[in-house]
């Protein structure tokens, strides 16, 4: 498995991020706001591609999306959370003003 061949995309229908690696999908579901902001609700990686980094590639691709489209984030799942306290001062910005950490 080449990783870096593999990129997240949005899948606007099922409201989430997924990353289709070795037949599985790997997936942030999230919510629209009424300000137009993410509220990224639930990290999943299937237990087969645990351990080998597509939970960071999933969280870090569909962070780059975000601040791309220039949009806020309340993050809600756990592993979001811990991804964006190890590298805030690369996502400081995209924060939703009052969310939890």
């Amino acid at each position: 498995m080449d990783l870096a061949q593999l990129k997240t995309q949005v899948n606007q229908e099922e409201n989430r991020f997924e990353l289709l690696v070795e037949g599985s999908v790997a997936k942030i579901d999230f919510k629209e706001g009424s300000k137009g902001q993410l509220y990224l609700v639930h990290t999943e990686v299937p237990g087969v591609l645990e351990g080998k980094g597509i939970g960071h590639k999933l969280v870090r691709e569909s962070l780059e999306w975000v601040e791309k489209n220039g949009i806020k984030i309340v993050p809600l799942c756990p592993f979001v959370r811990a991804y964006l306290k190890e590298n805030l001062d690369d996502y400081r910005e995209m924060i939703e003003e009052g969310s939890k950490l």
